[in-house]
C-alpha cells in the first residue's frame, strides 16, 4: 500500500482501488482492470505495468501472447503455506 500511495495522486487513487480488488481476485487481466476502473485497455495496461514494476503483480504465464493474466503472487503464497 505504501508503494502505491507514493505515486502521483491520480495513479495512487486508481492503484489503491485496484489493490483492494486484488485481495478478492488475485489473478487478473486487462479486462478485469478495465471493469474495476473504467479505464481504456491502454489505461488498464498502464496500471498493470506499474504494478509489475512495483513488484505487486507478475505475469502468470509467459507463454501467453494475447489477453495475458497477471497474479498477485505474494498474496496468493500466503494461502499456499
Amino acid at each position: 500500500m505504501a508503494k502505491i500511495q507514493a505515486l502521483a495522486r491520480r495513479e495512487s487513487e486508481s492503484g489503491v482501488l485496484v489493490l483492494r480488488k486484488l485481495y478478492a481476485q488475485p489473478i487478473v487481466s486487462t479486462k478485469a482492470i478495465m471493469e474495476w476502473t473504467g479505464f481504456s485497455r491502454a489505461g488498464a495496461q498502464k496500471v498493470i505495468d506499474r504494478f509489475v514494476i512495483l513488484g505487486i503483480l507478475e505475469l502468470k504465464d509467459e507463454k501467453e501472447t494475447y489477453d495475458r493474466t497477471y497474479i498477485y503472487r505474494k498474496y496468493v503464497n500466503i494461502f499456499m503455506q
